[in-house]
């Protein structure tokens, strides 16, 4: 019997982490947490925490990759901790929420940056995404490899414009970095002062994706050490890539300009080197087009192994004959992002909508630490959580303020993807009772 080659180094699980964390977010996001929190002093400050609390996570998620080498990541760490039924809670939401949202929120920037260089009507964006989806569609049914190299190039593209614009900001950038002159906060909390809670929304969406490494652990070499490294590596270069770039944006833009600009990036590259924003709105475009075909790619097979257990509706068991795609499940995806979108209709719902609902799970498997712990009390184990119990405690804690804070809240995208989780309970135990 031949054995599987594990093929995946140290280097290439970094770049998963790194690849999967940077897409759309770094472009957007200060635009709506500087209308939550004017003070570039505070701004800074959330990015620097939201680095922690994702270094804290990748740590924790570190011990339980050693633990449970094999793939499946967050899917499979839910399942040893608590059991079936949350680990199929966070394959539909990764379906009705999380990926499909994420598709949508990548494309209508996409369709902002694509606006910079093609002129159409803001009312035009929706229908713009909608299409976009349906070309990535297509594309995502002739197979994998098409995607593969479709993906490489556009990360490439991406890491480029975003150290291109770094260092042209940081070094010809005249502007005092922390001056809050003329700043205001547009979006308030309840007692009238900066909503810190609002505005950890974006930050956290920029950081999702410090886990992804360990989804693909099953094909790595030496898993129980290179996929915890992989994690607080990329969670490390990820936090000082963010850091300095809102200093970059800072030290060229005021708070006042980045709190009314659509095309951030673009627009501090313009800010410094005239008529050279269509450059980089055309290099962000690209990279999140091949970011939202990423996830178009992966999610469906998550779907499809559900369906192959008899956890969802048997279409989506079925794989093309021809490329051997799961093309229901890619379709079922597709169709989904695009109704999100014009539902939704912005970015800014989008990402709040999905990353409440992400980080949930997230919590819940880095509280499941205390659970494994406890169950494979005095196995032996490569990696283990340094200050155990207190990082665990601090980055649980400091999540349940963001969810709870942002749940309550009078905005609907902040707890709608926290409403698909009941209809996930009914259908687990449909198609448990069917099986």
């Amino acid at each position: 019997m031949s054995q599987k080659i594990k093929g995946l180094t140290l280097f290439a699980l970094t770049m998963i982490a790194i690849g999967s964390t940077i897409g759309s977010g770094i472009f957007k996001t200060p635009t709506d947490i500087s209308k939550a929190v004017s003070d570039p002093t505070e701004m800074v400050g959330l990015w620097i925490l939201g680095g922690v609390v994702s270094l804290i996570g990748a740590l924790v998620f570190a011990e339980l990759g050693s633990r449970f080498p094999q793939s499946g990541g967050l899917y499979t760490y839910l399942n040893k901790s608590y059991g079936a039924l949350p680990a199929f809670l966070y394959g539909w939401c990764l379906l009705t929420v999380v990926s499909s949202g994420t598709i949508a929120a990548l494309i209508l920037v996409f369709a902002d940056y694509a606006q910079y260089f093609i002129p159409y009507s803001n009312e035009m964006k929706p229908v713009v995404a909608a299409l976009a989806i349906v070309v990535l569609t297509l594309f995502n049914t002739f197979g994998i490899k098409s995607s593969e190299w479709f993906a490489n190039i556009s990360t490439v593209l991406k890491i480029v414009g975003i150290y291109g614009l770094l260092i042209l900001a940081l070094f010809l950038g005249q502007r005092e970095m922390l001056d809050a002159a003329g700043a205001v906060v547009i979006e308030k909390s309840a007692s009238g002062g900066p909503n810190y809670a609002m505005a950890f929304v974006g930050v956290l969406w920029s950081y999702t994706g410090w886990h992804y490494a360990s989804f693909v652990a099953g094909d790595a070499i030496n898993p129980k050490r290179n996929v915890p490294l992989a994690m607080i590596i990329g969670t490390s270069v990820v936090t000082l890539t963010y850091v300095l770039c809102n200093l970059g944006y800072l030290k060229v833009l005021d708070v006042t300009t980045i709190q009314n600009s659509n095309t951030l990036a673009a627009d501090a590259l313009e800010a410094v080197i005239p008529n050279s924003g269509i450059w980089v709105s055309a290099l962000i475009a690209i990279s999140v087009f091949g970011c939202a075909g990423l996830y178009i790619l992966a999610t469906p097979r998550v779907i499809h192994q559900m369906a192959e257990e008899g956890l969802f509706f048997k279409a989506f068991a079925k794989k093309n004959e021809k490329f051997g795609v799961p093309l229901n499940a890619i379709l079922l995806q597709s169709v989904w992002a695009i109704f999100l979108i014009f539902i939704w209709e912005n970015f800014e719902n989008l990402y709040t909508y999905v990353t409440i609902t992400e980080w949930l799970f997230l919590l819940a498997a880095c509280f499941g630490i205390f659970i494994v712990r406890r169950k494979m009390k005095g196995q032996e184990v490569g990696f283990k959580t340094p200050l155990y119990p207190i990082l665990p405690i601090i980055f649980c804690v400091v999540v349940a303020w963001f969810i709870s804070m942002n749940a309550i809240s009078e905005d609907p995208a902040a707890y709608f993807g926290l409403m698909v989780i009941p209809i996930g309970v009914v259908l687990y135990f449909v198609f448990r009772k069917g099986k």
